[in-house]
């Protein structure tokens, strides 16, 4: 379970990015230029075993993930971590470079402190030769979540008993139901609020699909639509499509001008019941 999820420099002392021999619990190497305060800094690695630890205050190292970045995603499954492909709070994004091989780079990892929408996430990070700690917005852009091209997006190690929430059950275009209001999804992963405000706590993520809907209304500008209890979706910007009820339409009389008609057992002089006459059958 996640405590706490930094988003600021670590200070003096603290001993998830200080290395054993220094007195830390950190099993990682020394970072490079050495912060004077945190041992492990400057370096990606050294950051994202020491706050995914501490994130859970274990008190000690749980995970070791002191190997090269890119190979993270193999070190976490093999500790018992899950590993999704949407970045998640608390969770480590993880990229390789070149083929996963040591000769060619070595990757880059960040921890994920929030998640703004489908597309959008803020980090915070370290890099082996360059600043002991940043933070950032990373949009998902071609799905490299704003890394350079030279760099391929791998993952997200969850945090420990990390459950994902399940996205609403998408209606296919076949089976919906067409005595109810809808909403037509127009994007995959349009962000889902327990309520229908820009502020509200994210949930998950609604697909492509139809969508019932039980009630609407307007706030920060967006039109919100109910389709479950405490599932909010936002139509604005081409992400929703609000579909009307559909009315019956009559059938329309296949009778014309002159043409007569029987309507139990009576003569009619046209098809709107006009001019009852002699009694007929049928």
């Amino acid at each position: 379970m996640i405590v706490k999820i930094r988003t600021t420099k670590p200070g003096k002392g603290n001993k998830y990015f200080i290395t054993k021999s220094k007195g830390g619990y950190s099993t990682c190497i020394v970072g490079k230029p050495t912060d004077p305060n945190c041992n492990v800094l400057a370096n990606c690695v050294g950051y994202a075993d020491g706050a995914f630890n501490e994130e859970h205050e274990f008190g000690y190292e749980k995970y070791h993930l002191n190997c090269n970045a890119e190979n993270f995603i193999e070190r976490a499954i093999a500790s018992g971590l899950s590993v999704y492909s949407q970045p998640m709070p608390g969770g480590i994004m993880c990229w390789q470079k070149g083929s996963l091989k040591s000769s060619d780079g070595a990757g880059h990892v960040a921890i994920c402190t929030s998640v703004i929408d489908a597309n959008t996430v803020k980090t915070a990070e370290s890099g082996y030769g360059s600043t002991a700690f940043w933070t950032a917005t990373r949009k998902k852009g071609n799905g490299n979540w704003g890394q350079a091209s030279t760099y391929k997006y791998r993952g997200c190690i969850a945090p420990e008993g990390y459950k994902p929430t399940p996205t609403p059950s998408v209606t296919p275009n076949v089976d919906r139901d067409k005595t109810k209001d809808q909403i037509e999804v127009l994007i995959d992963d349009l962000n889902v609020r327990v309520d229908g405000t820009t502020k509200a706590e994210s949930i998950g993520f609604a697909h492509k699909g139809f969508y019932n809907y039980s009630s609407m209304k307007e706030n920060d500008g967006y039109k919100w639509y109910q389709i479950a209890d405490k599932q909010w979706i936002a139509s604005k910007d081409g992400w929703t499509n609000v579909l009307p009820k559909e009315e019956p339409q009559p059938i329309p009389l296949k009778y014309k001008v002159g043409d007569v008609m029987v309507l139990n057992g009576y003569l009619y002089a046209d098809a709107k019941g006009n001019g009852k006459g002699e009694k007929r059958e049928n």
